[in-house]
């Protein structure tokens, strides 16, 4: 059975997700490796869409559901609240790995960046979300 997370009632494909967090380690890496600095503004706004608007009007979602649809990948539904929650933790970080670099901390942006890779990695390969794990206990402590 399926635990109950109070944050939304929706339901998400998993895989949207999975694909989601691949394009958030693509674009970290084109971070770390190119001059392209300013990608990671991009996936931080894609996070605040997803996280604290409306995921139906993210670009990097709106991707994956195309090439899931191309390739005819079968959905597994989950709940949508630990997948928000994560997205929010997403703009965070990604966020703070901006704010690093722009105040010249380049080896603080990216020690975050590679902490924010795992991470993804987790999510994209093996369907680990960390901060979805995380939800329920944060979660217990948040004010009504």
């Amino acid at each position: 059975m399926e635990k109950f997370c109070p944050i939304s009632l929706n339901r998400i494909n998993e895989r949207t997700a999975q694909c989601n967090a691949a394009a958030a380690v693509l674009f970290t890496l084109l971070f770390f490796f190119t001059p392209l600095k300013w990608v990671l503004w991009i996936l931080s706004i894609d996070f605040f869409i997803r996280g604290f608007l409306n995921p139906a009007y993210s670009f990097f979602s709106a991707a994956s559901k195309t090439l899931l649809r191309i390739f005819n990948v079968k959905p597994i539904m989950v709940n949508a609240g630990p997948k928000i929650f994560a997205a929010q933790m997403g703009f965070i970080f990604t966020c703070i790995i901006n704010i690093s670099y722009l105040l010249d901390f380049q080896s603080t942006s990216y020690t975050i960046a590679s902490i924010f890779i795992f991470f993804a990695t987790l999510e994209a390969i093996l369907r680990f979300c960390v901060a979805c794990r995380l939800y329920p206990f944060i979660h217990k402590f948040k004010i009504p």
